[in-house]
């Protein structure tokens, strides 16, 4: 085992043993600790093990095991929708859906994204065109589907992502397809975001939530 390697192992010890304390009364030590070593595999097919990756591991360990408390407290029936957005690397579309409909709706909405093999940072046009009508993604960061953010969700949301969803069980899956182009650059990406901006709105009125228009 290299020195980066072990060093790596170190880390992810001292994550799954905090997330223990923390997540005591949703998963027993063992399952924490099988749940950071999987959300580290989830991203091995990034560069090599590095602060970054470590923290997205982190992170990812942390939002699967909020998930699953989120679900095991809280019933389908009476319960506002809850909403997965997935896409391809989890740093465009998704993270752009995502971020318009927790502008959109009432704080303690449930929103997440994910991606099917998530890129390493959210796009920086991205961020900046979210950032031109005054929407955050500030603790936003690419990852990947799993099981537990699934099961979270009420409506699970896809654009172009292929087979990996067409079989899911449980939640309400709706594909769709942007009419606008990024790859005309700055002038593309509002589009794309504009277009997603009337389309979160719809889903969540469709719904019966109140959304404003962003």
């Amino acid at each position: 085992m290299t020195v980066h390697a072990a060093r790596a192992v170190d880390v992810l010890d001292i994550v799954a043993e905090r997330l223990s304390r923390r997540y005591a009364r949703v998963a027993s030590p063992e399952q924490v600790h099988e749940l950071v070593l999987d959300s580290a595999r989830r991203y091995r097919h990034l560069d090599h093990p590095s602060a970054h990756t470590r923290a997205l591991t982190a992170q990812l360990a942390a939002d699967r095991l909020d998930a699953l408390r989120w679900r095991a407290t809280t019933t389908r029936a009476g319960s506002p929708p809850s909403y997965l957005f997935v896409c391809a690397g989890n740093g465009g579309r998704s993270q752009l859906a995502a971020a318009l409909m927790r502008a959109a709706v009432a704080p303690g909405i449930r929103v997440t994204s994910a991606g099917v093999a998530p890129v390493a940072r959210i796009l920086p046009a991205v961020i900046e065109s979210l950032d031109e009508i005054g929407v955050s993604t500030v603790g936003e960061y690419p990852k990947p589907i799993t099981p537990e953010f699934v099961r979270a969700a009420d409506v699970v949301v896809q654009f172009d992502c292929g087979d990996p969803l067409d079989d899911l069980a449980g939640p309400t899956l709706q594909s769709w397809s942007l009419s606008a182009d990024a790859a005309s650059g700055k002038s593309g990406m509002r589009r794309q975001r504009d277009e997603l901006a009337r389309a979160v709105v719809r889903l969540a009125r469709a719904q019966g939530l109140d959304a404003v228009e962003l």
